[in-house]
């Protein structure tokens, strides 16, 4: 004879070990990464960098004319550890003719990304970025792998020059060249 609480009884408890696996399983994930963070300061352990300035060569025009331009990290300079991925995107909060700020961020999965500058009136204008740099780092804890995700953040205010005629600087050349090539 068939028992219909036991199939119940049974039915909730194996979902429930199933619940909690499954939410075991996404609380390590997402504490691995905020742990090692928080085990360091935010900071990787780096001795031949000083600051944030040592880190990154930017490819910037000086003078654009009015509209978008484009620029690039030129040069990464982290000390990398082995067996980590990295990855840098550009986040950029550029200002447009009806003063509207739009932040867009630009990646594409090499450590040297492009991205877009605007300039929205003629004169000296300010522009904002803000590099993402996320480590990411595998590590095994007893038979169990887990991939830490470090993200720092850097700042950088830049000082371009933006004229009213057609203007197109040997810099901003190099990099339509550049970004053609890839």
């Amino acid at each position: 004879m068939y028992n219909r609480n036991y199939g119940c009884e049974h039915l909730n408890s194996s979902l429930m070990k199933k619940f909690f696996s499954l939410f075991m399983l996404l609380f390590f994930f997402f504490s691995c990464g905020k742990k090692e963070n928080e085990a360091n300061g935010n900071k990787l352990e780096n001795s031949a960098l000083t600051n944030q300035t040592d880190l990154f060569e930017f490819k910037i025009p000086d003078t654009i004319s009015l509209g978008k331009h484009i620029g690039r990290i030129s040069r990464y300079k982290r000390n990398k550890k082995p067996n980590c991925d990295y990855l840098l995107s550009v986040i950029v909060s550029n200002q447009y003719e009806d003063l509207k700020v739009k932040t867009d961020t630009f990646s594409n999965g090499t450590l040297k990304p492009f991205f877009g500058i605007n300039g929205f009136k003629t004169g000296t204008q300010e522009i904002e970025l803000i590099i993402e740099e996320q480590i990411l780092e595998p590590f095994e804890k007893d038979k169990d792998s887990f991939l830490g995700i470090t993200k720092l953040y850097h700042q950088y205010d830049l000082r371009i020059t933006v004229i009213d005629k057609d203007f197109i600087s040997k810099t901003e050349k190099e990099l339509l060249t550049e970004l053609k090539n890839q």
